[in-house]
Order: C-alpha cells, then sequence, then structure tokens
C-alpha cells in the first residue's frame, strides 16, 4: 500500500473523531509542525484527556513532553507523569523546574529518565530522608552523587547504595567500613562493582555466604568451601555458579538437599554421566530438569520417556533432542500434558500432528494451533475454538493464513485483536479496515503502524491542516 499526503490527513481526521485522544496521540509524533498544532485540542483541551495520556505508558515520549508543558499548574498531572516510566527526561525536568509538592519531587528523584545533572542538583539541596533514599535507589544516579551520600554517614541509605549498581568501589569499600549490618555486606558482596579484596575471605554470616555465591568474580577456592558449607542454600546457589570446579560439582550432584541436586541438573554444562545419575534422582524435579536440559544426551532423553512422572515425560517431550520414535510414543501418551508438550514441536511428522489435532484436550490443541506445521485447514477450524487460549495460540502461529487472521479480526478480546494486528501475513488494507476497533488501544496500535508509514514524508506533502466539520472528499485506503 502506496500512502501519500491524502492518506495522511484520513488519518488526522478520524484522530479527530475518535472518542480518545490516544488516536491522535499515535499521530502526534509522526506528523508536521501544522498538523500538530491541529491536533493540540483534540489531545490537551479537556482535562480528562489530559489525565489519561499522562498515566499511559505506551504515549509517545513527546505528547507527554508537551503536557507537561501546557498542564505546569495541574499538580494531578504533574504527579501521574512523574509515576509514568515513559515519561522522557526533558517532560520530569519541566515539572522540576516549575516546582511542586514533596510528592512530586519524591516521584522526580526515582525516575531512571531524570538527568543526572538535575538529579545532583536535588541531591544537594535537600536534607529530606524520604528524597534521599529515591535517589539511593535510582540507578540514573551518578556514581559521584552516589558517593557524596555515602558521605552523609546516614545508616537508612548504606543498604540502598549497596544495591544501586551504579555505585562505585571505592563508595563500596567505604560501606564496608562504616556497616557493621549483615545486610549491607551482603549486598555489597553480590555488587558487580565489589572490591576484589572483599572476595578473598568466608564471610561469617550466612546470609553473607548466599550472596557471595552469586558472585561471578568468586575465587575458585572460595567456591570449593561454599560447595561444602552447611547451609543448604548456600549450597544450592554455589551449585549453579558457572566456574564451580568438577570435583565439588561432583560432590554437589549427590547432595542430600534436592534443591542442591536441582540447580546441578539445570548447568548449561552438565557432563552426561551426572546427567545419568541426575536421572535415577529420588526427586522428580531433579529429573525432570535433566530430561528438558540440552546438555543431556538423546540416549538418556530416551530413559526420561519412560519415566512413571508425568512432568518428567513432557520434559522429554520438549527437549531439544528428542528423537523422533521417542516423540511417537509420547504423542500417544495417556496424559493429555505430555502430548501438549508434543505438539509444540516444529520438527514433528505430519502423521502424528494430524493424530494430535483430533485431541479434545485445550493443551494439545493449542500447542497444534502454534505449530507453523499444521495444516491450513486443522488451523482454520482452530480459529474458531470456544478457548480463546486455543484462538490466541493461532495468531502466534507465524504461518497463519491470512483468511484466518481476517476471522480473528472480530474476536471478543482486545489482545487477540492487537496481536492480530502485528502478524505479519496480514496486509496493511486489513489493519485499515480495523480502525473502528472498539478498544481504544488497539486503535492507538493501529494509528500507530500507519503514523510510521505515512508520517511526516506524507504530511509535508499538506502542510495545510485538514478543516474540522469540512471534510473533503478523499480517497480512502479501502479504495486502494
Amino acid at each position: 500500500m502506496n500512502f501519500s499526503g491524502r492518506h495522511w490527513i484520513e488519518l488526522l481526521r478520524r484522530a479527530q473523531e475518535d472518542a480518545e485522544p490516544l488516536t491522535a496521540a499515535a499521530l502526534y509524533a509522526h506528523a508536521s509542525p501544522a498538523h500538530q498544532a491541529w491536533l493540540t485540542p483534540r489531545l490537551f483541551d479537556a482535562r480528562h484527556d489530559r489525565l489519561l495520556l499522562a498515566s499511559a505508558g505506551f504515549v509517545p515520549p513527546l505528547v507527554l513532553a508537551r503536557l507537561a508543558v501546557i498542564c505546569r499548574d495541574d499538580a494531578m498531572v504533574g504527579l501521574r507523569l512523574a509515576r509514568n516510566p515513559a515519561t522522557p527526561a526533558d517532560a520530569l525536568v519541566t515539572l522540576w523546574r516549575h516546582g511542586g509538592g514533596e510528592r512530586l519531587r519524591l516521584l522526580l528523584a526515582r525516575h531512571p529518565h531524570m538527568p543526572r545533572g538535575v538529579l545532583a542538583q536535588i541531591a544537594e539541596g535537600t536534607t529530606q530522608v524520604k528524597i534521599l533514599r529515591a535517589l539511593c535507589e535510582n540507578t540514573g544516579t551518578a556514581a559521584d552523587v552516589l558517593a557524596a551520600l555515602e558521605r552523609r554517614h546516614l545508616p537508612m541509605l548504606h543498604r540502598l547504595l549497596a544495591i544501586n549498581l551504579a555505585t562505585a568501589a571505592d563508595t563500596l569499600q567505604s560501606l564496608w567500613t562504616a556497616a557493621d549490618e549483615p545486610a549491607v555486606r551482603a549486598q555489597i558482596l553480590l555488587h558487580p562493582h565489589c572490591p576484589a579484596c572483599l572476595l578473598e575471605a568466608m564471610p561469617e554470616s550466612v546470609l553473607e555466604r548466599r550472596c557471595i555465591a552469586q558472585q561471578a568474580r568468586a575465587p575458585v577456592a572460595l567456591l570449593r568451601q561454599l560447595a561444602a558449607d552447611a547451609d543448604p542454600t548456600v549450597r544450592r546457589i554455589a551449585a549453579a555458579h558457572a566456574v564451580m570446579p568438577p570435583q565439588a560439582l561432583l560432590t554437589l550432584c549427590f547432595d542430600p538437599e534436592a534443591g542442591v541436586r536441582r540447580a546441578v541438573a539445570g548447568r548449561a554444562d552438565l557432563p552426561a554421566r551426572m546427567a545419568g545419575w541426575l536421572l535415577e534422582d529420588s526427586d522428580s524435579w531433579v529429573r525432570r530438569t535433566v530430561a528438558r536440559n540440552a546438555a543431556c544426551p538423546p540416549a538418556l532423553v530416551t530413559v526420561a520417556a519412560g519415566d512413571a512422572h508425568v512432568e518428567v515425560r513432557r520434559a522429554a517431550a520438549r527437549h531439544p533432542a528428542c528423537p523422533a520414535d521417542v516423540l511417537e510414543r509420547l504423542g500417544a501418551d495417556p496424559e493429555d500434558w505430555v502430548q501438549a508438550g508434543v505438539a509444540y514441536r516444529d520438527d514433528l511428522a505430519p502423521a502424528l500432528l494430524r493424530r494430535l489435532a483430533r485431541s479434545a484436550s485445550v493443551d494439545v490443541l493449542a500447542g497444534v494451533a502454534r505449530n507453523a506445521a499444521t495444516s491450513p485447514a486443522q488451523i482454520a477450524r482452530l480459529a474458531a475454538h470456544e478457548s480463546p487460549d486455543v484462538r490466541r495460540a493461532v495468531i502466534l502461529n507465524r504461518a497463519a493464513p491470512r483468511e484466518v487472521l481476517l476471522a480473528l479480526r472480530q474476536d471478543g478480546y482486545a489482545l487477540h485483536r492487537a496481536m492480530v494486528l502485528d502478524h505479519a501475513n496480514l496486509t496493511d488494507a486489513d489493519r485499515w479496515r480495523m480502525r473502528d476497533d472498539p478498544d481504544a488501544q488497539v486503535r492507538f496500535r493501529i494509528f500507530s503502524h500507519f503514523a510510521r508509514q505515512a508520517g511526516v514524508c506524507a504530511a509535508a506533502q499538506t502542510e495545510a491542516a485538514p478543516r474540522a466539520g469540512r471534510p473533503t472528499p478523499l480517497k480512502t485506503m479501502e479504495t486502494i
């Protein structure tokens, strides 16, 4: 579909007529200055529309920035903008410069898009503990500002500083000296900037040992000790560490705690020998973890497929290298949940897929509906299924035919209609016919799609804004 200035005008008119301001917001960021001025009353004249836009996390940042300027004196709009994670930096600065109550300043200090320079000014100009805590929680706060906050020697900030990923190593070293709480020290040991000297000795508290067991830079000698720790949680965390020595891992493979063995079973580098041992484990969760692990050899997947526990057999069915004959057997498993695990695979024999399509189980049919190898006739049948899970699976099928997707444009679930809109097999002409969808957010997605394509390049061809109330005959997208 080729867009022109006329088509862009059609989008603008429909946005002006829409009951919600969201469609106008979808066009605003792509419009020329003249058309932005024309959209402005529809977006910002009504207070209930301004409040709606200020809270919407999917609205373009340009709209939120303009809203911050227009509504500087509206405290409720300001609070909603400060809470909105999509609000851009320039809008936040506008709100900060205009002032406001303590609640607004607190939200601005916590917002991740607030510029670092402004956060530094906030830190210098306040002694309020709530705002200082918000600055310590904000990963956008600069390391030197966090260091300055640490030098205030306020114990209530210590743990937040130790958690913040922007905190520098020298600040963490100062915190270690100043703080005697295990919770603070544990966070320092877990921090990616933790000074190397703090990782050389085994901590005394269990909490600290649990955190150092997660530390990617933990020394091998320390990991050996952690693998033999008296606390099972420490051993479980250590069992998942990427550089755990093989001998220590062997010991953990036979640990008395099932949680530790589960961690070993899930390792991407699990040796085949250990996978065989763990498939004989008394804990079904250990066996299912091994059966799903890509490191488990196909010969052992065959063993797992005969397990008495349904979850282990399903895990075997989901293994990326499950043999074809095993899949054939699991496709006839007495448990629907196991058959469903088979149905989701893209490497099934056509006869097996057809057999699964005759199932009455929603779980199995959802897998068949999502399978790219399912025949168009079967997909069409499943698209009319009463279960929303099955219909959603059809939409997620990258091979779903266009004719099936056209019917799903009228699905009762707004989420499904929005998903159909994004499907690669739908044409722009099909999408355009969804412009009157009853859900405001679906309409927003439709207008955003066309705005990205038409945008300024089309608007530039017709700089004069369309006159409200006096539409001229235009060629619509339906006729293209």
